[in-house]
């Protein structure tokens, strides 16, 4: 059975590299060793020494995804999608990797793909706003389930999509000044379409912003 030569700490003093009859074997985190244990001369068997590989692997992509989810909130997919990237390894390694981590953070409260929704949406609406279908559209490529993005979406006032819709056409139409009126209602309407934004509203917006003029 392979026996543990060394144990020595990495640049990263959170990290320990781990040796097995002189060569190094894997990195594992400091907790991990103090949990377990592991000490210089132990004796490994190969179930054991699988066991720690897995843990090991576990917690250095979990340490990534924490860092993957630091710059904005993510979709239960795409923290799925993240760990099937970065783990090339056997399906079934990855499933038992990816439940283990995806568990961990639901725990933690870190994927939520209701909290996610409702943070996309009210980003969305006040930095680059979007219409209902549109909305839906992305939560959807995110991987979010329909009844949530239903729910969320049904919380979105026809309100707020017309003052959303406004807001692209203020920035926009001093792109269209020296077009015809018919002529730029028509651009309008085909961007906002492209929004998704739905008829009427698109045409309330238009009608009230034009008459200003």
């Amino acid at each position: 059975m392979p026996i543990i030569t060394k144990l020595k700490s990495q640049k990263n003093r959170n990290r320990v590299n781990l040796y097995l009859d002189h060569k190094f074997a894997f990195g594992l985190s400091l907790n991990q060793v103090v949990k377990l244990g592991l000490k210089t001369g132990q004796e490994l068997n190969q179930g054991e020494v699988e066991k720690l590989l897995f843990s090991s692997q576990a917690e250095k992509l979990y340490q990534k995804t924490l860092n993957f989810l630091s710059y904005r909130p993510r979709s239960e997919k795409e923290i799925k999608d993240y760990l099937r990237k970065n783990l090339n390894k056997s399906p079934q390694l990855l499933r038992k990797i990816q439940t283990k981590i995806i568990k961990k953070l639901k725990k933690l409260n870190l994927v939520n793909d209701k909290e996610f929704a409702l943070w996309w949406i009210e980003q969305r609406l006040s930095f680059k706003p979007r219409g209902k279908r549109g909305l839906k559209a992305e939560l959807f490529q995110k991987g979010v389930d329909r009844d949530i993005i239903d729910s969320q979406i049904s919380q979105i006032s026809q309100i707020s999509q017309i003052n959303s819709a406004k807001k692209i056409i203020t920035k926009k139409k001093k792109f269209y000044q020296n077009l015809a009126p018919q002529k730029m209602k028509q651009r309008l309407f085909a961007l906002l379409a492209r929004r998704g934004f739905d008829f009427d509203t698109i045409k309330r917006a238009i009608d009230e912003e034009t008459k200003k003029e």
